[in-house]
C-alpha cells in the first residue's frame, strides 16, 4: 500500500474535513503520520524518505500561524527537497484566498508557489478550475474538480409549517455577510418581515454587538455552539437554510454540504459550490438580496420525490465514494 503524508493533522480542530479525508484515503493508502505533533511544519521533514506523496490542505495560510514567515521559508526548503526526491505534492485549493483576512504578500506568494509546484490540485468547485486557469493556463492540466463530500445523511422529513423563514448557522464571522443581510431586511421592513433564526458563536465582540442591534421580535440570535444533530432539528423548523457569504474567495463550503445532508432547501450566493449545484432543486442561488425575497415568495411545498433526489445525492457523494474518486485520480501520479 502506497504511503501519503496528510497535512494538517490537528485532531482537536472543529473542522472534521481532515478526519474524514484520512478515513477515506486509508481505504487505499497508508497515512504515514498517524498522530498530530505540535512540532508543526518541522514534522513534514521527518517523513521525506518514507512517503510517496504529501497531501496538503490550507498550507497557503502558513504565514498566519506562529512564526509564520519563518515557516514559509522552511516550507520552501521542503519543496526543494520534495522535488529533488521526486515526491508528489497534492494540494487542495479550498478557497481563492483566506476568508476574512487582509491581503498579504506572504499568502499571495504561497498561492503562486502551490500552483506552480503542486503535481495535482484538487478543488471542490468549478470556480477553482477557472481560478487556476486565470492564474496560468499551463496549470489547468493538473487541476481536478470533485464535489465536496457529504458527511452526514440525516433523516428526511416533509413539512409545510415553519417557525422560521431562514436559518443561518455556523461560526459568526464578518465574511459571511450576516449583518449586511440584516441591514437589508431592516430597510425593507415596511413591506416585508422575515422570521430569521441565527445560531452560532461569535468570537469577535465588536461584530457581535453590531449584530445584536438588529435583533427584533422576528429576528433571533443564539450565541451558542450547536452540534449538527441540534442544527438539523432546527433546520426542520425553517423553510430555508440561508448563506449570505460576501467573500469573493469562496469556492466550497463544508457547511453547505452538511446542510444538504440535513435535507434542507438552501439559498446561497451564485458563486462557487452553490453555483455548481444550482441545477438541483434543493439549491437556490441569488445575485442580490432582493433575489432572496423573490425566492421566498415563490416557495412551494416540497414533494416526496424532491427529498428522494436529495437522499440520492447524499449517498452518491459521501466520503467513501469520494475516497474511490480521489484514488482513481491519484493512481497515475503515485505509480
Amino acid at each position: 500500500m502506497k504511503t501519503i503524508y496528510l497535512y494538517p493533522k490537528n485532531l482537536n480542530a472543529l473542522n472534521s474535513y481532515i478526519k474524514n479525508l484520512e478515513v477515506a484515503l486509508s481505504q487505499h493508502y497508508e497515512i504515514i503520520n498517524k498522530n498530530y505533533l505540535k512540532s508543526g511544519l518541522i514534522d513534514l521533514f521527518r517523513y521525506l524518505f518514507r512517503t510517496k506523496a504529501y497531501y496538503l490542505n490550507w498550507i497557503e495560510e502558513l504565514s498566519l500561524r506562529k512564526y509564520g514567515k519563518i515557516q514559509v521559508i522552511a516550507f520552501m526548503v521542503l519543496l526543494i527537497c520534495l522535488k529533488f526526491l521526486r515526491i508528489k505534492i497534492i494540494w487542495t485549493l479550498h478557497n481563492k484566498y483566506s476568508h476574512s483576512k487582509n491581503k498579504s504578500i506572504w499568502i499571495d506568494f504561497m498561492y503562486k508557489i502551490m500552483l506552480k509546484y503542486s503535481d495535482f490540485i484538487l478543488t471542490h468547485s468549478q470556480d477553482g478550475v477557472e481560478y487556476v486557469k486565470e492564474q496560468n493556463p499551463i496549470y489547468e492540466k493538473k487541476v481536478k474538480y470533485l464535489i465536496h463530500p457529504v458527511t452526514h445523511n440525516f433523516t428526511s422529513t416533509s413539512n409545510d409549517k415553519y417557525l422560521w423563514d431562514f436559518l443561518i448557522w455556523g461560526m459568526i464571522e464578518s465574511y459571511k455577510g450576516i449583518i449586511e443581510f440584516l441591514k437589508f431586511l431592516k430597510e425593507k421592513e415596511d413591506i416585508i418581515s422575515f422570521r430569521v433564526l441565527i445560531i452560532g458563536q461569535c468570537m469577535d465582540y465588536h461584530y457581535k454587538d453590531e449584530l445584536k442591534k438588529y435583533i427584533s421580535n422576528h429576528i433571533n440570535y443564539y450565541d451558542e455552539f450547536y452540534g449538527l444533530e441540534e442544527i438539523a432539528n432546527l433546520a426542520r423548523q425553517a423553510k430555508f437554510i440561508l448563506f449570505t457569504y460576501k467573500s469573493e474567495s469562496l469556492l466550497s463550503s463544508g457547511s453547505l454540504m452538511d446542510s444538504i445532508g440535513m435535507k434542507s432547501v438552501i439559498i446561497g450566493p451564485n458563486v462557487g459550490a452553490f453555483k455548481d449545484l444550482s441545477s438541483y432543486k434543493f439549491i437556490k442561488t441569488y445575485n442580490t438580496f432582493d433575489d432572496i425575497i423573490e425566492i421566498n415568495n415563490n416557495y412551494k411545498p416540497r414533494k416526496e420525490s424532491d427529498l428522494i433526489a436529495q437522499e440520492k445525492f447524499c449517498i452518491e457523494n459521501n466520503w467513501n465514494v469520494f475516497g474511490e474518486k480521489i484514488h482513481k485520480e491519484l493512481s497515475e501520479y503515485l505509480l
